[in-house]
């Protein structure tokens, strides 16, 4: 394996573009239909028929695939009710939801083969002028020349004249799936707070009763609200993305050993990212439905299992 055998893109490609062309790496009109848009809709359909099969021959003593869907169903709802045992019935539906998909997501990108079969897409160079052409040539001129893989390029089917674009990308590794989970996760949290509270939820951004300090506060955290957006879509998707990375350089450097330490280690990361993106949902949600200064409607003081300066956003290390 070569560097020319080695092509990474941070953002999903098109495979095909409904009702247009397409013009290098982007559809010039059209609808895109990119591979991580396709392995999304796979997910989905293995998200319901993981329902489907799970819950097809209800049992009172659970046995075989049963078994294992409500062990993690049950243990997840466990730990919701220890994070907010009073809302659990309206939070976790999307909770459950997130850490289902987001899972699902990270580990079908594991699968060895998914990132190796597409379309053989050949680069055009773009049309330029003289100037541009001979900095271009002299630029190509300065470049180490680098021969194909003796071995890849006598596999059949070996995309020789560009890269292969996969046909499959993980929604996790695409910033446009993570950015909308993000901004459903917030809106959601948001919705519970003004569900909660009423109005009032607003004094937790515009509190001037407590002097220059408190509407400096609530300030900061309005502003968290939206930091929340960037820290859930940035999170998911570094982290994913950043591991199929290494997962392709280590391949690159030493394709038979040295990426195994790499692959376990993405194993355990993927399940935390989707458990991470989840948690914190709930936790946000519940901190939402608590009125300012942490007292209920009665006048009471609320009590969470989890401290607000332990979470981002809130003052807590990370």
């Amino acid at each position: 394996m070569t560097r020319a055998d080695l092509a990474i893109s941070a953002a999903a490609e098109p495979i095909v573009c409904l009702g247009g062309q397409l013009e290098g790496e982007h559809c010039a009109s059209g609808f895109p239909i990119t591979n991580s848009l396709i392995e999304t809709v796979i997910i989905d359909l293995l998200l319901l028929a993981t329902i489907f099969f799970g819950a097809r021959n209800m049992q009172l003593i659970p046995r075989g695939f049963q078994n294992v869907i409500e062990f993690v169903i049950e243990s997840f709802y466990n730990f919701s009710q220890s994070v907010d045992r009073k809302n659990v019935a309206k939070f976790f539906p999307l909770c459950a939801s997130i850490f289902l998909f987001v899972l699902y997501s990270n580990y079908f990108a594991l699968v060895p083969v998914i990132s190796t079969i597409g379309v053989c897409r050949v680069e055009h160079a773009a049309p330029q002028s003289k100037t541009a052409e001979n900095t271009t040539a002299a630029a190509e001129a300065g470049k180490e020349h680098v021969a194909p893989s003796e071995v890849f390029a006598s596999l059949p089917g070996y995309c020789a004249d560009g890269h292969v674009v996969p046909f499959l990308r993980a929604p996790s590794a695409d910033l446009n799936v993570t950015l909308a989970w993000a901004l459903v996760a917030v809106f959601t949290i948001e919705l519970f707070g003004f569900q909660a509270l009423g109005l009032s939820y607003l004094t937790k951004f515009f509190n001037f009763k407590e002097g220059a300090m408190g509407a400096f506060v609530g300030i900061l955290e309005l502003i968290s609200e939206f930091v929340r957006i960037i820290a859930f879509a940035f999170r998911l998707f570094g982290n994913i993305f950043a591991g199929e990375v290494v997962l392709g350089v280590m391949a690159f450097l030493f394709a038979y050993l040295l990426p195994l330490p790499f692959y376990g280690l993405e194993i355990f990361v993927a399940f935390m990212q989707a458990f991470i993106f989840s948690v914190l949902t709930l936790v946000f949600m519940s901190l939402a439905t608590l009125a300012h200064g942490g007292h209920d409607e009665h006048g009471h003081p609320e009590t969470m299992p989890f401290e607000a300066a332990d979470l981002p956003g809130h003052g807590g290390s990370h």
